[in-house]
């Protein structure tokens, strides 16, 4: 717990924020919260809540870090941020909510981590769990804030955390952890993708046991003989997981057994074959039933946001895949389907190099639709011979898909997928990834139900 005779300071009044407040009111803590967003609206429930004597906006003062000793930051605020430098230079001590559910000394707790797949995980993990009658939920960077899982007396704590919570964390103490993959992303807060790969591995470094990936050569293996793993590979023992291909159908493999079909599940590409693997390697290390496992798994639904099929008309499917922020994600997307794809990408580019990206639009027949603050950025480096379409925003993408969509129906085209999968951050106009999902469902839902 917090040693100071000061108050602590909280830096952030987001979800985050809110539930450190909640934790210290709990635990009898003294505290006050900053937030450097001037024109923050404080909503009634918080002012009810906490009180505005104990809220601080706008920027923070050398005099208020002066009144603190411990700072608690959310995972939101940049390290290079000008009142961060100021905190580390006067010898202050920094700490997440990851820190402070640390300190809990919970036992069962399972992290989880990676570019991309890491929230499927995480949730098809808390998915199985609770099918298998085991008492566990989600939280961190999904689902509830970390130290709201403390509430509940919980057989396992499943922790998604991101390279930002990872960052500033000093410790987080788990049974097993797990990284889906590694490639670059973030790199505007991390400088190098070197960095990146050093901050995702410091959840192997209080863990008891590694569930590794095996295909990925950015993950750092450090045991010689690697027992519960995952990869797109075939495993090399059985207590490890990977994929088979045979006769135009992908399967899961235990060992050398086929035990899931692609098709008896709901989740789309074999990059969620990947996920599950990821998930029954550690329900294995676990010692649970694999079988009872197999079998919620084909009763899991798609999470929001990530190859979520959600509106239907003349054989026009639309998919949102709002969660795909950068180039990889969208490419697993990409070659999830098949047929006649009407792809709209845009938003806040982090990346000039689409090479990768653009390889896999011309090995199939994909239509673009740019949009955003990128579109001509997007526009200049994926080339194609299929026309692009350059919008300004989602509103026009959308109604420009559906003419292509149109146009394609009458040329007795097969199915056609319209994929929301915008390989760039949402924060050229919204404020996260989900906002941006839902104003793409929304329209679509509205316009062409």
């Amino acid at each position: 717990m917090i040693l100071s005779k000061l108050p602590t300071a909280i830096i952030g009044l987001g979800k985050t924020g809110i539930s450190i407040a909640k934790y210290f009111d709990k635990n009898e803590v003294d505290y006050h919260i900053y937030d450097t967003r001037s024109n923050l609206i404080i909503s009634k429930k918080i002012r009810n809540q906490i009180g505005t004597k104990k809220i601080t906006l706008g920027p923070i003062s050398i005099e208020s870090i002066n009144d603190h000793d411990n700072f608690i930051v959310s995972p939101g605020v940049s390290l290079e941020h000008n009142f961060i430098t100021k905190i580390k230079s006067a010898n202050k001590n920094i700490q997440t909510d990851i820190d402070l559910f640390d300190q809990e000394k919970r036992k069962n707790v399972l992290c989880i981590t990676g570019s991309n797949g890491k929230t499927t995980v995480t949730l098809l993990l808390e998915h199985i769990l609770n099918s298998l009658g085991k008492k566990a939920k989600a939280g961190g960077n999904v689902g509830l804030p970390a130290l709201e899982l403390l509430e509940t007396n919980l057989e396992y704590n499943i922790l998604e955390l991101s390279s930002f919570q990872l960052e500033m964390t000093k410790k987080i103490s788990c049974l097993a952890s797990l990284i889906t993959n590694i490639t670059p992303d973030h790199l505007d807060r991390h400088k190098s993708f070197e960095n990146y790969k050093y901050i995702k591995h410091k959840i192997f470094e209080n863990s008891e046991k590694q569930i590794l990936n095996r295909s990925d050569q950015n993950i750092y293996k450090t045991e010689k003989n690697i027992t519960f793993s995952f990869g797109s590979d075939k495993p090399p023992n059985n207590s490890s997981f990977g994929i088979e291909f045979s006769k135009g159908l992908n399967y899961v493999i235990k060992g050398k057994e086929r035990i899931l079909c692609e098709n008896e599940i709901k989740l789309l590409g074999r990059h969620n074959l990947e996920n599950i693997c990821a998930s029954l390697a550690i329900i294995n290390f676990l010692g649970l039933d694999i079988n009872k496992a197999l079998e919620s798994i084909k009763d899991f639904n798609c999470v929001e946001h990530r190859m979520e099929k959600f509106h239907e008309k003349r054989n026009v499917h639309w998919i949102n895949d709002s969660k795909s922020t950068n180039k990889d994600s969208t490419i697993s997307a990409v070659n999830a389907l098949k047929g006649n794809i009407i792809l709209i990408l845009g938003g806040r580019s982090k990346t000039n190099n689409y090479t990768d990206l653009e390889k896999v639009v011309n090995k199939k027949s994909v239509y673009l639709i740019l949009y955003g603050e990128c579109n001509q950025l997007l526009n200049k480096n994926i080339k194609t011979d299929n026309d692009k379409i350059v919008v300004k925003n989602i509103d026009d993408a959308v109604t420009e898909a559906y003419k292509v969509a149109n146009f394609l129906l009458k040329k007795n085209k097969d199915k056609i997928s319209i994929l929301l999968s915008p390989a760039c951050s949402s924060y050229d106009m919204y404020d996260s990834y989900e906002e941006r999902g839902r104003h793409f469902k929304s329209k679509v839902i509205k316009d062409y139900r």
